[in-house]
């Protein structure tokens, strides 16, 4: 069903459309813009829509890292190298465009997709270390993993929601339905870009 997770009883590939569901909101949210206006800044926030692609893409990639190696070691990460990427993730820079910025999501997007789904739910996974996490947990398991990424995602999904709607008035539903070609409706005419 558009814009809804997939209905399963299998809570792996469930987990994974929550994911996908959210993912697709933040990719939604860039349909359409140009290279300029996907770095675009047109609330009282820094928070760019491109800036929020970049950043979940990493976040869900560093996540999606950690589970896949769980039970063993996630991957090592420098922790001044992880302090200075965090603050540029949400930068676009000159280096990057809608279209490769997008891409890297769609990648992001393929691999829940395609590999969450046979994760083992119940595998340590351990706590990274920075302020916002508990220093008296070793571990999570990979369902809360999951559960996480699809709090963290639909909390950017929404910032990006805002964005994209002071940008040109676009809202989620008819970018989703632009975005995934649905056919028109008394409801809900699909989001096309402006013609000249």
């Amino acid at each position: 069903m558009p814009a809804q997770a997939a209905m399963t009883t299998h809570e792996g590939e469930m987990l994974a459309s929550y994911v996908v569901q959210q993912l697709n909101g933040v990719r939604a949210a860039a349909y359409g813009l140009t290279d300029e206006q996907v770095a675009l800044t047109p609330t009282t926030s820094s928070l760019s829509v491109g800036g929020l692609v970049k950043h979940v893409t990493s976040c869900a990639t560093g996540w999606l890292d950690r589970a896949f190696a769980a039970p063993g070691t996630p991957p090592e990460v420098d922790p001044e190298a992880a302090r200075a990427a965090y603050g540029e993730e949400f930068t676009v820079t000159a280096a990057d465009s809608a279209a490769s910025l997008l891409a890297g999501l769609e990648a992001v997007i393929a691999r829940v997709e395609k590999d969450v789904p046979g994760l083992d739910l119940t595998a340590a996974v351990p706590v990274p270390d920075a302020p916002w996490f508990p220093k008296d947990l070793g571990a999570w398991n990979v369902r809360w993993v999951l559960l996480h990424l699809v709090e963290e995602v639909a909390r950017h999904a929404g910032h990006a929601d805002i964005i994209r709607e002071a940008i040109d008035g676009a809202t989620m539903y008819e970018l989703l339905a632009g975005l995934e070609g649905w056919p028109e409706t008394p409801w809900l005419k699909p989001w096309q870009p402006a013609t000249v």
